[in-house]
This record gives structure tokens, C-alpha cells and sequence, in this order.
């Protein structure tokens, strides 16, 4: 009862993490304004978390999480699974310093090109992914373990040693927002001091700062709350018990915390930025044919009819101007013909 109740709740909450992510990839690509440099790691953040959907759906098909088998075949089918997981770790460290260099050095962070700096600012994370899950695959014992999870399969030495780095990493990470936060209010600060700089540009300023400020403390606070706490608790578990094979029955249930964390970017942007409730209020009104949130292309349009009507107005009153001058300019001319006849 408790492994078909369990396999309900995760595929429940693996198809609100496709639906969502999907819906973040497709709205970037679709609306050029969302382009921007931190939109990019959120729909690298999308993609990652897309894999790890995907990789718990199959297990749930074929039944992977309550099978046991070697523990070396159950890392091949989990190894995308793990590459995406400590991608998405690192990611989140590149996603605090995009933040710390757009406070530190905004001027460079503006003119620094969009593409050749996220590529760049991905290059740790798939540093990091690809070594770990490569030492992950090199020390797998030949046993057969009770439950294909992948963070059953490795050496539990190797194990620990990657989840003490991943706490450092996030650790980190933390550290970074929490300078990059305080930083923030003391330029917002100055700025205000400041009496070259008008209140209502300093305003606009500190609102835009502090709505990324909030939506990534909202991703980083997600993660910490549910992939991080599993870390951290299987790490204590491990700790406490002797007997590694009394904590692995508890492992399957991990994944309700988990799954926050594989669909906060949809759900995040939803509710923080304005622009991506737009774009998919958009989408979610073509995929129900115009059932769900039919305003929102009504708004257009009435902008749309607005801004046509000033503008036909404009135009008639440019005509009506411009036939106003054309009839002072023939009655001056005939006037001018009367006088000149009259003269004569």
C-alpha cells in the first residue's frame, strides 16, 4: 500500500515538474524580452530538472525504485540522472555569482555578451557533473543493492565525499547571496545619499534589484529546503546508524522532499516576474483553446485598438491642419490676384 501510494504522490508531482518545465523553456525560446542573462540559467535550471522528470517517470514505469539489482546496472540507468543532479548543484553557485557581478560590476555585467558568458558560466558546473558522476561510476562495488536509487549504487566513502562537496558548494552559494544582498542595500543606500541621482531612477533601481534578489532566494531557499536537506539527512543517518542496511529502507521516501525542487522554476517565475505570468498565461490559453485566461489577448487588442485610434486621431488631425492651411494659403493667393487686378 505504502510503494503504490508513494509511486501516486511522485508521478503526481513528476508531471507538474514536466508540465512546468516545459513551459519555462518554451517561453524563452518564445518571447525575445525573456532572453535576458539570468533567464538563461533559470531555463538551464529548467532543462536540468527536465532530465530528472523524465529519468523518475521511467523508473516509475519499470518499476526501478523497488526493484533490486546490481548496483552497477542501476547506475546505467540512473547516470543521466546524476549528471543532472550535480549539474543542477553547481548551477545554482553560477547563478549567486551572475548575481554578484550584476551589484559588483554592473557596467561590464551589461556589456558583456549574452551567449559567451553563460557558456562560460556553465563550464563549472559541467566540470563538476561530469568528474563526479565519472568517480561515482568508477567505485561502484559489485553488490546488488534492495532499491535502484542512484545514491545507493557508489561506494558509500565516494558517497560521502560527494555530498560533503556538495555542501560546500552550496554553502557557498548561500554565502554569495547573502554578501551580494547586503551589498545591494548599501549601493541602494548610497544612491539615495546621493544628490546626483534622482529618487525616481534610484527607486526603479532597488524595485528591479530587489524583484531578482527575491525570485533567487526563492530557488536557492527551494533547494535547500528539499534536495539539500536530503543530502544532509542521509549523510546524519548514515552517521548514527552502523548498519548502512537500516537506513536504506527509508531512502524511496526521500524523493517527496525532492520533488519541490524538480519543478520550483516554473512555479517561481510564475509568481515572482510578471513577464513570465504573461508568456504563460499565453501558453496556458492555447493549450486549453482559449478556455484559460482568455483576457489575456483581450488586453492586447484593446491596447492595440487604443493605440489606433490615438493614432488615427493624430493623423485626422494632421489632415484637418493641413487643409487648413491649404485654404489660408489659396485665400491669401486669391486675395493677392484681387489686389493686384484692382491695382491694374
Amino acid at each position: 500500500m505504502q510503494k503504490h501510494l508513494l509511486e501516486a504522490v511522485t508521478a503526481v508531482g513528476m508531471a507538474l515538474g514536466i508540465f512546468g518545465n516545459v513551459n519555462v523553456v518554451v517561453a524563452i525560446c518564445r518571447k525575445k524580452v525573456l532572453r535576458t542573462k539570468g533567464a538563461m540559467f533559470v531555463m538551464a535550471l529548467a532543462l536540468t530538472h527536465l532530465v530528472c522528470n523524465v529519468s523518475e517517470v521511467i523508473g516509475l514505469i519499470f518499476q526501478f525504485r523497488f526493484r533490486p539489482m546490481s548496483r552497477k546496472t542501476c547506475f546505467e540507468y540512473n547516470i543521466l540522472y546524476c549528471f543532472a543532479v550535480m549539474f543542477q548543484s553547481a548551477l545554482f553557485l553560477s547563478m549567486a555569482l551572475d548575481i554578484c557581478f550584476s551589484i559588483v560590476l554592473p557596467i561590464k555585467h551589461m556589456i558583456w555578451k549574452k551567449r559567451n558568458y553563460v557558456t562560460a558560466m556553465c563550464i563549472f558546473p559541467t566540470i563538476f557533473a561530469i568528474s563526479t558522476t565519472l568517480i561515482s561510476f568508477l567505485f561502484i562495488p559489485d553488490e546488488e543493492t534492495p532499491y535502484c536509487i542512484f545514491m545507493l549504487t557508489t561506494d558509500i566513502r565516494i558517497y560521502q565525499m560527494v555530498s560533503s562537496s556538495l555542501i560546500v558548494l552550496n554553502t557557498l552559494t548561500l554565502l554569495i547571496i547573502i554578501l551580494s544582498v547586503l551589498c545591494a542595500v548599501r549601493k541602494s543606500e548610497n544612491m539615495r545619499g546621493s544628490r546626483h541621482s534622482s529618487s525616481s531612477r534610484a527607486n526603479s533601481l532597488r524595485g528591479e534589484k530587489s524583484k531578482v534578489f527575491r525570485s533567487t532566494f526563492f530557488l536557492v531557499l527551494i533547494y535547500i529546503i528539499s534536495w539539500w536537506s536530503v543530502v544532509i539527512i542521509f549523510r546524519v543517518m548514515v552517521e548514527i546508524v552502523h548498519d548502512v542496511r537500516e537506513v536504506v529502507h527509508y531512502m524511496p521516501y526521500l524523493i517527496i522532499i525532492v520533488m519541490p525542487n524538480f519543478c520550483q522554476a516554473y512555479y517561481v517565475t510564475y509568481f515572482r516576474s510578471p513577464r513570465f505570468r504573461k508568456a504563460f498565461r499565453e501558453q496556458l490559453n492555447w493549450i486549453t483553446f482559449g478556455y484559460a485566461f482568455p483576457k489575456t489577448f483581450d488586453k492586447e487588442r484593446s491596447k492595440g485598438s487604443k493605440h489606433g485610434s490615438a493614432t488615427n486621431s493624430a493623423n485626422g488631425h494632421q489632415q484637418h491642419t493641413d487643409s487648413d492651411g491649404k485654404k489660408i494659403r489659396d485665400g491669401s493667393q486669391k486675395s493677392i490676384r484681387f489686389s493686384v487686378q484692382a491695382d491694374v
